[in-house]
């Protein structure tokens, strides 16, 4: 009778853990989307000071929430994230306005995608 407290104890503990997960991976990613498509549309509209600013914000957002997001995701994903990170605010203050919507977008599709692996579905699983 021990070992079913004990295997339902680790069950109840690994959901806990799975949903903290997807929550926290939900919360970080819906948050640098929003900051890079700020940045994106600051571009568009010519205002490249504000758009320097937002992926400044971006990287520093990220390199603070990468620590999180290592503990339980492959360092691959992570890193393809943050080396097209790192290449906007450089692009956008030498004026390459459409590189670095080009880099946004690579940006923004490959931070969905993270969220998208952490949705507990039979294709994520299996």
């Amino acid at each position: 009778m021990k070992r079913m407290w004990a295997s339902a104890i680790i069950l109840l503990v690994l959901i806990v853990l799975c949903t903290f997960g997807t929550v926290t991976t939900n919360k970080i990613t819906s948050e640098l989307t929003g900051t890079v498509q700020s940045a994106k549309k600051a571009a568009e509209k010519g205002d490249n000071s504000t758009a320097y600013t937002l992926s400044k914000k971006a990287v520093s957002d990220w390199h603070q929430r990468h620590e999180i997001l290592c503990t339980y995701m492959p360092h691959s994903k992570l890193e393809a994230i943050d080396q097209t990170l790192a290449a906007l605010p450089s692009l956008i203050y030498y004026g390459s306005t459409d590189q670095f919507s080009a880099e946004c977008d690579r940006g923004i599709t490959q931070i969905g995608y993270l969220n998208e692996t952490e949705i507990p579905v039979l294709q994520n699983i299996f």
